[in-house]
């Protein structure tokens, strides 16, 4: 869902229809928005929802002829001219009065109310919340659970979403004085001075991890069975040629 505020009033753009009847039920939806009236909800070419927010008319060049067009969040559009589509993947129209199709770019979009939505959930996700409460505060109107997931679970796959999170996050961190050279410093104090080889190991797996010594894509779980020794014993006698192998297996993850 996008939004863009236009003389103080919110104008939506809903992901598709399912998103449309959560927060707007009973409202029947144009199949074609070139055949839809002022006020009326249309489909997209791709099937998100918006409202036309306007119906108008143009001259041809020649001045023979008149064209009907519309406006919406997406931009105005001349019914007539078959090969432009309006697609609501490209989000919100940076000016919706013209008939350039000119948009937003990421940059402009997080600095606009057009996705204060999301950049306010972003943020709460960023503090630590659980995505799916974060959804509900944002969008207080969403009530069923299966939907709520479905929608949080698009809202992680759009870059521009992950970005906003990723951004709050190292705002967060910076503010609190959390750098990398700061967690490395602290993973490295733990593997060196503590005294419990549980934390050793879980600070220099995850010096290891950062270091890009595992792979990321592809884990492999190894076990890797010794006979005559006991776990604490294993690192010390890895390497001797007397230590005696009685299985070894491996697993993809």
């Amino acid at each position: 869902m996008d939004l863009k505020v236009i003389k103080g009033v919110e104008n939506y753009l809903y992901d598709d229809i399912c998103e449309f009847d959560t927060f707007r039920p009973g409202n029947v939806v144009i199949d074609y928005w070139r055949d839809g009236n002022e006020g009326d909800w249309v489909y997209t070419d791709d099937s998100y929802v918006c409202q036309i927010l306007k119906v108008f008319t143009v001259k041809s060049p020649s001045g023979k002829k008149v064209n009907k067009c519309v406006r919406t969040v997406c931009g105005s559009y001349v019914t007539t001219r078959k090969k432009r589509k309006m697609l609501g993947k490209d989000g919100v129209a940076k000016n919706i009065y013209t008939f350039s199709g000119t948009y937003d770019t990421n940059k402009d979009l997080a600095s606009k109310k057009v996705t204060s939505r999301k950049m306010l959930f972003a943020r709460y996700v960023a503090a630590g919340m659980d995505t799916v409460k974060a959804y509900k505060i944002v969008y207080p109107k969403a009530e069923d659970e299966q939907y709520i997931k479905s929608a949080v679970h698009k809202l992680l796959q759009q870059n521009k979403v992950m970005n906003m999170i990723d951004e709050e996050t190292r705002r967060v961190l910076e503010e609190e004085g959390v750098s990398p050279s700061y967690l490395i410093r602290r993973y490295k104090d733990i593997a060196d001075l503590s005294e419990r080889d549980s934390d050793k190991l879980r600070s220099l797996d995850a010096l290891s991890k950062i270091s890009g010594l595992f792979e990321t894509e592809k884990k492999k779980e190894q076990l890797t069975v010794w006979a005559g020794f006991s776990p604490e014993q294993l690192e010390a006698l890895k390497d001797d040629n007397s230590t005696k192998i009685l299985a070894h297996a491996e697993k993809e993850e």
